[in-house]
C-alpha cells in the first residue's frame, strides 16, 4: 500500500491517559528519551548491547509485506497498515527527493517487512539511502509494554519516554538506538541512515 495517508481517529482508553499524563513533557523533551545527560549529545547515536533492549509490542493484526518501485529525485510517502478490521496506520516511510544516491529518475526497488509481533520492520532498497529518508511508527491503537518494561520503568508512561527508533546492528549484537522524536502523541520518527532492521525500543 502506497501514498500520503492519515491514521482513522480513536485509540484505547489506556492510551488517552498516557497521553494526558505527560504532554507537557512532550514540549520541553522530546525525541524518545527520559532525560539527556549532562554532557551527552542528544543527537548522537546510543550503541546498547540488543540483549538490554525491550522492544515496544504490538497487539494488532499484523501488516503486510510490501514492495514499491521509487522515482529517485521524486518525493513519496509509503503507509503501512495493520489488517482489517480496523487497518489502523502502523508505520509511514517518506522517502524525499534525496532519498537516495541515485540518479534522478532512476527506478529505485524497496522492500518492506514489518517484524511479527511488534513495532519493527525490515527495509531493503536497490539503491543506497541518503539522508532523506524517515519513518515514523503510529502506536496509538496497539501500544503493548511488554511486562519487563514494566519491572524496569515502573509505568508505561515511563516506558514510552524512553522509547526511540533502533536499527539492529548487521552482525553484531548490538541496537543502536537513533536520534529520535516525536511529531505527535503517540508517533516515534527517526531519519534512517541506511537500509536494515529498525525496531522502536528503550534499553535502561
Amino acid at each position: 500500500m502506497t501514498g500520503i495517508s492519515r491514521g482513522p481517529g480513536g485509540r484505547a482508553s489506556r492510551r488517552c491517559v498516557c497521553a494526558c499524563a505527560f504532554v507537557g513533557a512532550l514540549a520541553l523533551a522530546c525525541g524518545g528519551r527520559t532525560r539527556t545527560k549532562a554532557g551527552v549529545d542528544p543527537n548522537a547515536i546510543r550503541l546498547v548491547p540488543l540483549a538490554s533492549a525491550i522492544v515496544l509490542e504490538t497487539a494488532g493484526p499484523p501488516p503486510s509485506d510490501t514492495t514499491v518501485t521509487l522515482t529517485a529525485g521524486e518525493p513519496r510517502v509509503v503507509v503501512l497498515r495493520h489488517g482489517p478490521p480496523e487497518n489502523v496506520v502502523f508505520a509511514e516511510l517518506s522517502f524525499a527527493s534525496n532519498a537516495f544516491r541515485a540518479d534522478s529518475g532512476q527506478p529505485v526497488r524497496i522492500e518492506v517487512r514489518p517484524r511479527p509481533g511488534v513495532y519493527g520492520l525490515d527495509l531493503t532498497a536497490s539503491a543506497p539511502l541518503d539522508r532523506g529518508t524517515a519513518v515514523t511508527f503510529k502506536y496509538a491503537r496497539y501500544f503493548s509494554a511488554p511486562a519487563r518494561a514494566r519491572v524496569a520503568y515502573g509505568s508505561d508512561v515511563l516506558y514510552e519516554r524512553a522509547l526511540a527508533v533502533g536499527q539492529i546492528e548487521t552482525g553484531s549484537a548490538q541496537l543502536a538506538l537513533l536520534p529520535s522524536s516525536r511529531p505527535v502523541a503517540d508517533n516515534l520518527q527517526a531519519r534512517l541512515p541506511a537500509a536494515g532492521t529498525f525496531v522502536v525500543a528503550a534499553a535502561p
